[in-house]
Order: C-alpha cells, then sequence, then structure tokens
C-alpha cells in the first residue's frame, strides 16, 4: 500500500481528520476512542459498529483495533501525507502506548511482544560503565561510556557508537558499572 499525499492540510489538520468519528445512515460507524502521536507516528484505537441489520439476518457486535498512521510532509506545494496500517499487519513501529493493548483484542501477539520489549528497553535503567551484553548484532557487548539524557554512547575495542532503544530492546545481560 502506498500513501496518501493532502494537498493543503497542515500536521494538525489531517491528525484531525484521521481521528474524525463517524456514522451512517445505516447505523454503521466509528470511533476514535484514543489517539496519540509518538515522533510521526500517529497510533489510535477504534471501535467500528457494523451496520444495523436487517432480519434475518444475525447482529455483528462492534468490534476494536489498534491503527497505525505512518505521517509525512508531502514536499513543496504539498500538505502532509500518510501511510495507514493497523495491528494486524504487524507494523515494524513499536512505540505504540502500553495502555492500547489493554483496550483492543490481540490481532498480532508477535508485534505486541515487541511493544512491550520496546517499552521495556526505552525504561531500562543504564548508566556510565554498565557493560550491556547484546544478541543478534556483530558487536557483542558494548561499554557505556556517555549518557545524556536517553542518548547513550557506547564503546566496543575502541570504537564509539550511539546505542537506540532498538538495541537496548537486545540486552541479554547488564553489567553495572564498579
Amino acid at each position: 500500500m502506498g500513501w496518501s499525499v493532502t494537498y493543503d492540510k497542515s500536521l494538525a489538520g489531517l491528525i484531525e481528520e484521521l481521528t474524525k468519528t463517524e456514522t451512517q445512515s445505516d447505523g454503521s460507524g466509528w470511533e476514535c476512542l484514543r489517539h496519540a502521536t509518538v515522533g510521526n507516528v500517529l497510533w489510535t484505537v477504534w471501535e467500528v459498529t457494523p451496520a444495523t441489520p436487517v432480519p434475518p439476518k444475525a447482529y455483528r457486535p462492534p468490534y476494536r483495533f489498534i491503527g497505525c498512521h505512518l505521517l509525512a510532509p508531502g514536499g513543496k506545494g504539498f500538505g502532509w501525507g500518510y501511510k495507514g496500517m493497523d495491528e494486524s499487519v504487524g507494523p515494524v513501529y513499536y512505540t505504540c502506548p502500553l495502555a492500547y493493548l489493554d483496550l483492543v483484542p490481540v490481532a498480532s501477539a508477535a508485534w505486541r511482544e515487541q511493544v512491550r520489549a520496546w517499552h521495556a528497553a526505552r525504561n531500562r535503567k543504564v548508566e556510565v560503565g554498565d557493560v550491556l551484553i547484546l544478541e543478534g548484532f556483530a558487536i557483542p557487548q558494548l561499554k557505556i561510556v556517555e549518557k545524556q539524557g536517553r542518548r547513550l554512547t557506547g564503546e566496543y575495542q575502541g570504537q564509539l557508537y550511539r546505542v537506540p532503544p532498538r538495541v537496548l530492546a537486545r540486552v541479554v545481560e547488564q553489567r553495572k558499572a564498579a
């Protein structure tokens, strides 16, 4: 699936449009229960109400899902654009608020595991001097040599490396600074 780009929408205008509740004449509709923007990713929780059935069709209850919209400026002469996905496609973005997972039935257990790992890594307490043993990287370990807020710099064999949260999600052992 590609991107949809608006002609003149601001970021705020696009978010307002993407989170708008709508109801159709047949009783169907969708409501954005929650939304949050993390970086350039808009996370949403939707409740969809299927059309009111005409007997003898069976009643279909409302259902919920987590939406993920990537947001980007459309370029010169255009407004903002977006690429919409939902949890079932297992987006490779894991910044979804943890509270959203409790509001919606599981559509992708593997994706939810990655979301929880991302949040755990983001909240990991790391100090200068700590040694992080890594799994799944060419570099087996890093010694943290600099910390500025959440920004970490690690050293391995004399080479310095930036340590983003996705790396912290792959730490299998952490030795505290002496």
